[in-house]
């Protein structure tokens, strides 16, 4: 026997075995096809139905907005939940479509029938197109009864911004709208969607990144035709932080009551921590239907006059001239003579005082009290353009206050050429008139700096915000010092004392009680074609400020007869409300 038999025996048991194993191979695979086969030829249209019916569709949740809060805990802005209608074309063929649109045309008396085209070309073809938003449950529930009867048909719930108080605060709170086509790409990389609601100005668009929280995520089935079977999964939406506010709704609404729709401004404000309590602006608009006339009839106007309008701050200024006078050693005691008119070389006209008979020699304390005209146009010329322009820097005129409200304006002053301006306009700028202007708002800010003794406080209207949970974030206002020589501010105050309380100072009439110790300065500024435009501002205690007020009126005459009575007004509700309001 050869000496290889061996390993011919195991070749040739092993081909047998492998040849078995093929075959098994084989006639498995052959049987594996043949089933596929058989369903697929036999079963084609069940499990294609089984397939299409078991569409999993993950929908956003939309967050509920943060409220807001005046300071005393009364509601500003509130959400309520309204339902929206859309329309998907998932699962549905165009017969069926123009079913469900006929139907809601019948419901909602509207022309859906019009957007069949743009219902059709919706890709991906769950996505749905909103057709009817803001609807109560008495408007949707028709529609909830036979939605299963309407394919492709989208019910879901959403907020509605509300806002109790109305068009009184309308210019601080705002209001939201549609994120626009041209503000996709701006919000996009934040999360925000085709058609969600942002703030678009006031406290709305300033603090959105605090108000909107966070959206949430269910997972739902849909069946063949588009319509829910169940929801499969929720991850729930984390709501918005809730802003309390240093607006008093009381003190708000008395300014809004005192300033009786007529054309202007008021702001109340604590010189102290830069609070504000009150800001009203007229005319107004109703931030609930920011597109539509007020009930009233009145006019409608988005314009925060208090922040967003410039104006000529007129005598106002005065107190500024007066501590730049001092800074550039014109005494207190120092007098002049007013005889007027006041005649500057080389310039054609007189320069004017209100009183044309003049005041006569008068000291700094006199010039205030009266609002001498030629007692500061005298000093301005010994102060100098460029020094006067620092002390007007220094009090806040010619930029913004930083408050935290949209689209503020920053005033204006001859920066660039106050060293080459005629000295005529030089004398104007002394008493707040020609190539100066300034918001209201600055000029409150001026005063409260003086007030304080030379605190720059940021104002603002956030006083803190707080999560779910209740815990809050305070806001830290943005200070910086100014230094006032201790003297030079005593006399000055001195002046705003008189104008108040001396029995011939300007802002006397009004009727300023002793015992609020207030002192204030008014302004009247002169307008070519039309009446005077009327200031007041003051500030009280005023060995101890609390409170500074602002009043500005449009085209309505003197300051110290029309803009002060209406500040001893908003004090008087204030000292009444006195522990409530500090």
């Amino acid at each position: 026997m050869s000496r290889f038999s061996p390993d011919i025996r195991i070749r040739q048991l092993f081909g047998a075995r492998l040849r078995i194993l093929i075959f098994v191979y084989l006639f498995i695979l052959l049987v594996f096809i043949g089933r596929i086969g058989f369903w697929t030829l036999f079963h084609q249209r069940r499990y294609q139905e089984l397939a299409r019916s078991n569409f999993i569709h993950p929908q956003r949740l939309n967050a509920p907005r943060g409220r807001i809060f005046s300071r005393d805990g009364r509601l500003l802005a509130v959400n309520r939940i309204t339902y929206s209608i859309g329309i998907s074309p998932f699962g549905i063929d165009e017969k069926e479509l123009k079913i469900t649109l006929q139907y809601l045309d019948d419901i909602f008396s509207s022309d859906f029938d019009a957007r069949e085209k743009e219902v059709l070309s919706l890709r991906p073809k769950w996505r749905s197109l909103p057709l009817a938003r803001n609807l109560s449950l008495e408007e949707t529930s028709p529609i909830l009864e036979r939605q299963w009867d309407l394919p492709g048909l989208r019910i879901s719930s959403d907020f509605k911004r509300y806002y109790p108080a109305g068009s009184v605060f309308s210019h601080i709170i705002g209001y939201l709208g549609y994120v626009s086509p041209s503000q996709i790409a701006q919000y996009k990389d934040k999360g925000y969607e085709r058609d969600d609601l942002v703030g678009k100005t006031g406290l709305e668009y300033v603090y959105e990144d605090l108000l909107r929280g966070v959206a949430g995520r269910e997972i739902v089935q849909r069946d063949a035709r588009g319509r829910y079977c169940k929801t499969l999964e929720t991850e729930a939406a984390q709501p918005g932080r809730d802003i309390y506010l240093t607006l008093d709704l009381g003190l708000q609404k008395r300014a809004d009551l005192v300033l009786q729709r007529r054309n202007g401004v008021i702001i109340v404000m604590n010189p102290q921590n830069g609070d504000i309590l009150a800001m009203v602006s007229y005319p107004r608009y109703d931030n609930n239907r920011p597109g539509s006339l007020l009930d009233s009839g009145a006019p409608v106007c988005f314009l925060n006059k208090a922040i967003q309008e410039n104006y000529i701050p007129a005598s106002t200024m005065k107190m500024v001239t007066a501590m730049a006078g001092l800074d550039a050693g014109i005494p207190a005691d120092t007098k002049y003579e007013c005889r007027g008119l006041y005649y500057l070389p080389d310039w054609k006209r007189p320069f004017k005082c209100d009183l044309e008979t003049g005041h006569g020699k008068i000291d700094l304390r006199e010039a205030l009290q009266y609002s001498c005209n030629i007692y500061f146009y005298i000093s301005v010329q010994k102060i100098g353009g460029s020094s006067f322009l620092q002390w007007m820097l220094n009090f806040g005129y010619g930029t913004p206050t930083g408050i935290d409200l949209p689209f503020e304006v920053a005033g204006s002053l001859p920066i660039h050429t106050i060293d080459s301006m005629p000295p005529g306009n030089l004398l104007n700028l002394s008493i707040g008139q020609g190539l100066v202007s300034a918001t209201p708002l600055q000029v409150l800010v001026s005063y409260s700096i003086f007030a304080n003794g030379g605190k720059m406080i940021r104002p603002h209207l956030m006083q803190y915000h707080s999560d779910g949970e209740g815990e809050r974030t305070y806001f830290t206002p943005q200070t910086d010092s100014l230094h006032l020589n201790p003297e030079h501010r005593k006399s000055v105050l001195e002046g705003l004392i008189a104008v108040v309380n001396s029995p011939d100072g300007t802002g006397n009439r009004a009727g300023f009680l002793k015992e609020w110790k207030v002192a204030g300065k008014t302004g009247t500024a002169e307008r070519k074609e039309s009446r005077d435009d009327a200031w007041f501002v003051c500030f009280a205690p005023y060995d101890e400020p609390e409170v500074a007020v602002l009043v500005f009126l449009e085209e309505a005459g003197f300051g110290g007869s029309n803009a002060a009575p209406l500040a001893r007004d908003i004090l008087e509700y204030y000292f009444q409300n006195r522990e409530r309001l500090q």
